[in-house]
């Protein structure tokens, strides 16, 4: 067979209909048994009932003198309530118990039959062993999920970092004449507001003093990226009206929230401009760019940016995304401030990525127990700042770490270390010495006693006792 003729006859069994399995339809079906971890408790308990009752009716209708199934070989009936056990817990499959233990009752006399005790103890005790079995894998599934919701928060910033070196790199001497400014300097000025909009007690309604100096950011996108007419919109928690804000020009007209963009981005909580797929409809211009700022307790947006003018010639890629990037940062600390407040109030001088780093970490244990650290590195005599430099060059890459100057002039390095068992935390510590050391020695620097402090990293009372060591230091 010659080579076309090979290739003409794989395309053609590729082409043909796949003939699916009957038994891999019913390997898919039962899919939808494995514990649910997100049910509502109406629907759990509707279902928990439905489940016992269906079994039961089937069981009436194929053996009406016998429908518990006493005398059968084996226990039908059970996996009504089996499966609402697995499903949603033990308390569910122990409802079908109670319900058989009734029917039992109303329909066989005492004076007729006895109780069937190793029955009903029988399917009781499978329904606890599987009631168990299902809560530790829902316990699991809200872990896992918590841990990859953390890890694409990072992956985005992580992305976006390098959008920012890419460019950097990627900048010419003769674009800059176009530019008032580069990235890496708007980001820097960005920063810088926000720091001191933190510091700046704020004014006005709560929904709008929660949101740091939102006209900064206005007139930095404003120099950066060549914003005509834009503004940034609040608005309360469960209310649909949105207020201005911080606005750009004179004539931008009130934010029509059924907008397809405007619509998109309420809807899917990320940042849309009309240059995307399926959202350029020349009919549909009014609103250019529109990116979210803020999202409440309950997963809605409740600030946002719009913009209504840009430059035609803004609307390169390159300005674009060097609008996202602005827009998401901002994002990042206005949600991270959601968090802060209790963190803030024990230690007020911390660095703010310090509080904010913590805050979040406290949360996502609150959320789903997992444990973080926070390792305090210090030495018997005073660390130079070329060795603590060095040294936070070799801290794992996905933690975070500061240095700071205690109450006597010392410096020491704090590093928060995100998700993180008992014991990579002692391997941590046996690496982290020997690295250490072998600084000092390469530095030239007496051998001296290295201490490290670990704090668990829950709530705002282990961030006060990290600044009560702070001041003893």
């Amino acid at each position: 067979m010659s080579r076309i003729a090979r290739l003409r006859a794989r395309i053609t069994r590729r082409l043909q209909p796949q003939r699916t399995s009957p038994w891999l339809g019913l390997v898919r079906a039962l899919r939808i048994w494995r514990p649910n971890a997100q049910a509502d408790r109406l629907i759990a308990a509707l279902e928990s009932a439905a489940l016992p009752a269906l079994a039961l009716y089937l069981s009436w209708r194929i053996n009406p003198q016998d429908p518990l199934g006493l005398h059968a070989g084996f226990p039908w009936i059970w996996f009504g309530p089996w499966l609402a056990a697995v499903r949603y817990g033990a308390g569910y499959g122990l409802f079908g118990v109670a319900l058989y233990g009734g029917m039992w009752a109303q329909f066989f006399s005492p004076d007729l039959a006895t109780f069937p005790g190793e029955f009903f103890l029988g399917g009781a005790l499978v329904s606890l062993i599987l009631g168990e079995f299902g809560s530790a894998y829902k316990v699991q599934s809200v872990r896992h999920r918590e841990i990859q919701r953390d890890l694409t928060a990072r992956l985005e910033r992580t992305k976006r970092r390098l959008f920012v070196v890419k460019e950097s790199l990627a900048t010419l001497e003769q674009e800059l004449t176009d530019r008032p400014m580069t990235l890496r300097d708007a980001l820097l000025d960005l920063r810088r507001r926000l720091v001191q909009a933190r510091s700046t007690p704020a004014s006005g309604s709560r929904a709008v003093a929660a949101l740091p100096d939102p006209g900064a950011l206005l007139q930095l996108l404003s120099q950066a990226c060549r914003l005509i007419e834009a503004g940034i919109f609040v608005r309360r928690s469960g209310d649909a009206h949105w207020t201005p804000v911080a606005r750009l020009g004179k004539n931008l007209p009130k934010l029509d929230t059924m907008h397809p963009l405007i619509e998109h981005v309420l809807e899917t909580h990320e940042i849309a401009h009309i240059a995307q797929a399926g959202l350029a409809d020349p009919n549909y211009n009014q609103w250019v760019f529109a990116a979210p700022l803020r999202l409440d307790l309950f997963e809605e947006v409740d600030a946002l940016l719009a913009v209504h003018t840009m430059p035609f010639m803004a609307f390169d890629d390159i300005n674009l995304r060097r609008l996202q990037v602005l827009a998401a940062s901002y994002a990042d600390f206005t949600q991270l401030e959601l968090l802060v407040e209790d963190v803030r109030a024990v230690w007020p001088a911390s660095p703010i990525g310090m509080q904010q780093e913590w805050a979040h970490l406290a949360a996502l244990h609150k959320a789903s127990g997992l444990r973080s650290y926070c390792a305090l590195w210090m030495g018997q005599a005073r660390l130079s700042e070329s060795v603590l430099d060095e040294f936070s060059g070799l801290q794992p890459p996905e933690s975070s770490w500061w240095r700071l100057q205690t109450a006597k002039g010392h410096l020491v390095l704090a590093v928060l270390l995100p998700i993180i068992s008992g014991a990579s935390l002692t391997s941590y510590r046996r690496q982290m010495i020997d690295a250490l050391e072998q600084i000092l020695a390469r530095f030239d620097q007496p051998s001296q006693t290295l201490g490290v402090d670990f704090y668990p990293v829950r709530h705002a009372a282990d961030y006060a006792a990290l600044h009560q060591r702070m001041q003893l230091l």
